[in-house]
Protein backbone atom coordinates (compact mmCIF):
# COMPACT_ATOMS: atom_id res chain seq x y z
CA UNK A 1 0.00 0.00 0.00
CA UNK A 2 2.81 2.43 0.87
CA UNK A 3 5.37 3.13 -1.82
CA UNK A 4 8.91 4.20 -1.04
CA UNK A 5 9.95 7.82 -1.48
CA UNK A 6 12.88 8.19 -3.88
CA UNK A 7 16.02 9.95 -2.67
CA UNK A 8 14.38 10.67 0.71
CA UNK A 9 17.67 10.50 2.62
CA UNK A 10 19.40 12.90 0.18
CA UNK A 11 16.78 15.35 -1.04
CA UNK A 12 14.08 17.05 1.01
CA UNK A 13 10.60 16.58 -0.56
CA UNK A 14 9.31 19.93 -1.79
CA UNK A 15 6.31 19.80 0.55
CA UNK A 16 8.57 19.59 3.61
CA UNK A 17 10.58 22.66 2.60
CA UNK A 18 7.89 24.78 4.27
CA UNK A 19 7.87 22.71 7.48
CA UNK A 20 8.55 25.05 10.43
CA UNK A 21 11.92 24.19 12.00
CA UNK A 22 11.84 21.94 15.03
CA UNK A 23 12.84 23.78 18.21
CA UNK A 24 16.18 22.99 19.79
CA UNK A 25 14.52 21.04 22.60
CA UNK A 26 12.75 18.73 20.11
CA UNK A 27 15.98 18.10 18.21
CA UNK A 28 17.78 17.34 21.47
CA UNK A 29 15.16 14.72 22.37
CA UNK A 30 15.31 13.16 18.89
CA UNK A 31 19.07 12.82 19.28
CA UNK A 32 18.43 11.02 22.56
CA UNK A 33 16.22 8.51 20.73
CA UNK A 34 18.97 7.85 18.23
CA UNK A 35 21.38 7.01 21.05
CA UNK A 36 20.66 3.48 22.25
CA UNK A 37 23.84 3.23 24.34
CA UNK A 38 23.21 6.22 26.61
CA UNK A 39 23.50 5.62 30.34
CA UNK A 40 21.05 6.95 32.93
CA UNK A 41 23.42 9.65 34.20
CA UNK A 42 24.23 10.99 30.73
CA UNK A 43 20.55 10.96 29.77
CA UNK A 44 19.71 12.93 32.92
CA UNK A 45 22.41 15.47 32.18
CA UNK A 46 21.20 15.94 28.61
CA UNK A 47 17.64 16.62 29.80
CA UNK A 48 18.73 18.92 32.61
CA UNK A 49 20.49 21.08 30.02
CA UNK A 50 17.02 22.39 29.17
CA UNK A 51 15.35 23.62 32.41
CA UNK A 52 11.89 24.01 30.83
CA UNK A 53 11.93 20.43 29.50
CA UNK A 54 13.24 19.07 32.80
CA UNK A 55 10.51 20.92 34.71
CA UNK A 56 7.73 19.49 32.55
CA UNK A 57 9.13 15.98 32.79
CA UNK A 58 9.23 16.21 36.58
CA UNK A 59 5.64 17.50 36.61
CA UNK A 60 4.50 14.49 34.58
CA UNK A 61 6.57 12.05 36.64
CA UNK A 62 4.81 13.35 39.77
CA UNK A 63 1.33 13.26 38.21
CA UNK A 64 -1.41 10.69 38.77
CA UNK A 65 -0.30 9.06 35.53
CA UNK A 66 2.47 7.24 37.39
CA UNK A 67 1.18 7.36 40.96
CA UNK A 68 4.45 7.39 42.91
CA UNK A 69 3.89 7.86 46.64
CA UNK A 70 7.05 9.89 47.14
CA UNK A 71 7.92 13.09 45.30
CA UNK A 72 10.39 12.78 42.44
CA UNK A 73 12.77 15.73 42.78
CA UNK A 74 15.39 15.20 40.10
CA UNK A 75 15.66 13.94 36.53
CA UNK A 76 18.18 11.33 37.63
CA UNK A 77 15.70 10.02 40.20
CA UNK A 78 12.94 9.97 37.55
CA UNK A 79 15.22 8.14 35.12
CA UNK A 80 16.20 5.59 37.77
CA UNK A 81 12.59 4.91 38.77
CA UNK A 82 10.99 5.03 35.33
CA UNK A 83 13.84 3.80 33.13
CA UNK A 84 15.64 5.47 30.25
CA UNK A 85 13.12 4.55 27.55
CA UNK A 86 10.16 5.81 29.56
CA UNK A 87 11.86 9.12 30.30
CA UNK A 88 12.69 9.47 26.61
CA UNK A 89 9.00 8.85 25.88
CA UNK A 90 7.94 11.57 28.31
CA UNK A 91 10.54 13.95 26.91
CA UNK A 92 9.37 13.31 23.35
CA UNK A 93 5.74 13.83 24.38
CA UNK A 94 6.60 17.19 25.96
CA UNK A 95 8.76 18.31 23.02
CA UNK A 96 6.17 17.36 20.38
CA UNK A 97 3.36 18.97 22.35
CA UNK A 98 5.35 22.22 22.55
CA UNK A 99 6.10 22.17 18.81
CA UNK A 100 2.51 21.43 17.80
CA UNK A 101 0.79 23.75 20.32
CA UNK A 102 -0.41 26.36 17.81
CA UNK A 103 -2.02 23.75 15.55
CA UNK A 104 -4.14 22.47 18.46
CA UNK A 105 -6.49 25.41 17.89
CA UNK A 106 -7.76 23.49 14.85
CA UNK A 107 -9.91 20.54 16.05
CA UNK A 108 -8.89 18.16 13.24
CA UNK A 109 -5.19 18.69 13.98
CA UNK A 110 -5.73 18.35 17.73
CA UNK A 111 -7.38 15.02 16.90
CA UNK A 112 -4.16 13.98 15.09
CA UNK A 113 -2.16 14.58 18.27
CA UNK A 114 -4.69 12.79 20.47
CA UNK A 115 -4.68 9.83 18.07
CA UNK A 116 -0.88 9.63 18.38
CA UNK A 117 -1.14 9.67 22.18
CA UNK A 118 -3.93 7.07 22.15
CA UNK A 119 -1.89 4.83 19.84
CA UNK A 120 1.14 5.17 22.13
CA UNK A 121 -0.86 4.30 25.23
CA UNK A 122 -2.58 1.33 23.56
CA UNK A 123 0.76 0.10 22.18
CA UNK A 124 2.07 0.19 25.74
CA UNK A 125 -0.89 -1.90 26.92
CA UNK A 126 -0.56 -4.42 24.09
CA UNK A 127 3.16 -4.74 24.76
CA UNK A 128 2.42 -5.81 28.33
CA UNK A 129 0.75 -8.97 27.01
CA UNK A 130 3.42 -9.63 24.37
CA UNK A 131 7.17 -10.06 24.33
CA UNK A 132 7.80 -6.42 23.34
CA UNK A 133 9.17 -3.89 25.83
CA UNK A 134 6.32 -1.52 26.76
CA UNK A 135 8.29 1.76 26.87
CA UNK A 136 9.71 1.04 23.42
CA UNK A 137 6.16 0.36 22.21
CA UNK A 138 4.98 3.70 23.64
CA UNK A 139 7.71 5.56 21.73
CA UNK A 140 6.91 3.75 18.48
CA UNK A 141 3.20 4.49 18.87
CA UNK A 142 3.84 8.15 19.62
CA UNK A 143 6.03 8.52 16.52
CA UNK A 144 3.95 6.48 14.07
CA UNK A 145 2.02 9.46 12.65
CA UNK A 146 4.80 12.07 12.80
CA UNK A 147 4.42 12.54 9.05
CA UNK A 148 0.75 13.43 9.46
CA UNK A 149 1.58 15.88 12.25
CA UNK A 150 4.20 17.47 9.99
CA UNK A 151 1.78 17.86 7.07
CA UNK A 152 -0.65 19.54 9.44
CA UNK A 153 2.00 22.10 10.32
CA UNK A 154 2.67 22.93 6.65
CA UNK A 155 -0.90 23.60 5.46
CA UNK A 156 -3.04 23.58 8.62
CA UNK A 157 -6.46 24.54 7.24
CA UNK A 158 -6.13 22.64 3.96
CA UNK A 159 -5.04 19.47 5.73
CA UNK A 160 -7.70 19.85 8.41
CA UNK A 161 -10.32 20.06 5.66
CA UNK A 162 -8.91 16.91 4.05
CA UNK A 163 -9.06 15.04 7.36
CA UNK A 164 -12.62 16.22 7.99
CA UNK A 165 -13.86 14.60 4.77
CA UNK A 166 -15.45 11.14 4.74
CA UNK A 167 -13.21 8.66 2.88
CA UNK A 168 -13.83 5.16 1.55
CA UNK A 169 -10.47 3.86 2.76
CA UNK A 170 -7.02 4.92 3.93
CA UNK A 171 -5.84 4.51 0.34
CA UNK A 172 -8.17 7.36 -0.59
CA UNK A 173 -6.62 9.47 2.18
CA UNK A 174 -3.13 8.77 0.81
CA UNK A 175 -4.29 9.80 -2.67
CA UNK A 176 -5.72 13.09 -1.36
CA UNK A 177 -2.52 13.77 0.58
CA UNK A 178 -0.48 13.29 -2.58
CA UNK A 179 -2.75 15.71 -4.44
CA UNK A 180 -2.13 18.34 -1.75
CA UNK A 181 1.52 17.71 -0.88
CA UNK A 182 3.02 15.42 -3.52
CA UNK A 183 3.62 12.78 -0.81
CA UNK A 184 1.50 10.92 1.72
CA UNK A 185 2.01 11.14 5.48
CA UNK A 186 3.89 7.82 5.67
CA UNK A 187 6.41 8.99 3.08
CA UNK A 188 6.79 12.34 4.83
CA UNK A 189 7.32 10.57 8.15
CA UNK A 190 9.92 8.25 6.66
CA UNK A 191 11.95 11.14 5.30
CA UNK A 192 11.86 12.91 8.67
CA UNK A 193 12.78 9.75 10.60
CA UNK A 194 15.73 9.06 8.32
CA UNK A 195 16.92 12.65 8.49
CA UNK A 196 16.80 12.41 12.31
CA UNK A 197 18.74 9.12 12.12
CA UNK A 198 16.16 7.29 14.23
CA UNK A 199 16.70 3.56 14.82
CA UNK A 200 15.42 1.31 12.02
CA UNK A 201 12.38 -0.09 13.95
CA UNK A 202 10.97 3.45 14.32
CA UNK A 203 11.47 4.13 10.60
CA UNK A 204 9.64 0.90 9.74
CA UNK A 205 6.71 1.77 12.00
CA UNK A 206 6.44 5.35 10.71
CA UNK A 207 6.51 4.35 7.05
CA UNK A 208 4.54 1.08 7.12
CA UNK A 209 2.02 1.23 9.99
CA UNK A 210 -0.95 1.10 7.56
CA UNK A 211 0.37 -1.97 5.74
CA UNK A 212 -1.31 -5.34 6.24
CA UNK A 213 0.80 -7.28 8.74
CA UNK A 214 0.87 -11.08 8.82
CA UNK A 215 2.94 -13.61 10.71
CA UNK A 216 5.37 -12.38 13.34
CA UNK A 217 3.90 -10.08 16.01
CA UNK A 218 6.72 -7.54 16.06
CA UNK A 219 6.72 -3.81 16.85
CA UNK A 220 5.29 -2.97 13.41
CA UNK A 221 2.37 -5.38 13.87
CA UNK A 222 1.79 -4.12 17.41
CA UNK A 223 1.61 -0.46 16.37
CA UNK A 224 -0.58 -1.38 13.38
CA UNK A 225 -3.13 -2.96 15.74
CA UNK A 226 -2.77 -0.11 18.26
CA UNK A 227 -3.50 2.44 15.54
CA UNK A 228 -6.62 0.52 14.52
CA UNK A 229 -7.72 0.18 18.14
CA UNK A 230 -7.29 3.91 18.71
CA UNK A 231 -9.60 4.57 15.75
CA UNK A 232 -12.17 2.03 16.97
CA UNK A 233 -12.22 3.53 20.48
CA UNK A 234 -13.03 7.03 19.24
CA UNK A 235 -9.56 8.51 18.77
CA UNK A 236 -9.56 8.48 14.97
CA UNK A 237 -7.80 11.17 12.95
CA UNK A 238 -9.88 10.63 9.83
CA UNK A 239 -13.23 9.00 9.09
CA UNK A 240 -13.05 6.02 6.72
CA UNK A 241 -15.92 3.76 5.69
CA UNK A 242 -13.67 0.69 5.92
CA UNK A 243 -12.75 1.29 9.60
CA UNK A 244 -12.66 -1.97 11.59
CA UNK A 245 -14.59 -2.68 14.78
CA UNK A 246 -12.89 -3.15 18.15
CA UNK A 247 -13.85 -6.83 18.45
CA UNK A 248 -12.60 -7.57 14.93
CA UNK A 249 -9.22 -6.00 15.69
CA UNK A 250 -8.85 -7.98 18.91
CA UNK A 251 -9.69 -11.20 17.03
CA UNK A 252 -6.90 -10.39 14.56
CA UNK A 253 -4.28 -10.57 17.33
CA UNK A 254 -2.16 -13.72 17.63
CA UNK A 255 -3.68 -16.32 19.98
CA UNK A 256 -1.25 -15.61 22.83
CA UNK A 257 -1.92 -11.85 22.83
CA UNK A 258 -5.65 -12.32 22.21
CA UNK A 259 -6.02 -14.50 25.33
CA UNK A 260 -4.22 -11.96 27.49
CA UNK A 261 -5.71 -8.79 26.02
CA UNK A 262 -9.43 -8.84 26.74
CA UNK A 263 -10.48 -5.40 28.08
CA UNK A 264 -13.92 -3.87 28.11
CA UNK A 265 -13.80 -1.35 25.23
CA UNK A 266 -15.70 1.37 27.10
CA UNK A 267 -13.44 1.11 30.14
CA UNK A 268 -10.34 1.04 27.94
CA UNK A 269 -11.49 4.15 26.04
CA UNK A 270 -12.11 5.95 29.32
CA UNK A 271 -8.70 4.95 30.68
CA UNK A 272 -6.97 6.19 27.53
CA UNK A 273 -8.92 9.47 27.62
CA UNK A 274 -7.89 10.08 31.25
CA UNK A 275 -4.23 9.41 30.46
CA UNK A 276 -4.34 11.72 27.43
CA UNK A 277 -5.71 14.44 29.70
CA UNK A 278 -2.77 13.93 32.08
CA UNK A 279 -0.27 14.09 29.23
CA UNK A 280 -1.80 17.25 27.81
Amino acid sequence: MITSLKNESRERPWALINLPPFPAVAMRVLKLLAREDMGLKELSQQIQADPALASEILALANSALFGFRTEIRSILQATTLLGAQRVKGIALTVAMKTYLAESFQIPALLACWQHSLACALLAEELAKVSLIESDFAYLAGLLHDVGRLALGMIKPMEYANLLSERHKSHADVFAREKELFGIDHCQAGRWLAESWKLPKPFIEVISKHHNAVDGKFDILALVNRSCLLADALGFATVSVASARKFEEIVLSLPERERRRFNPDPQQLAMSVAIKIHELE
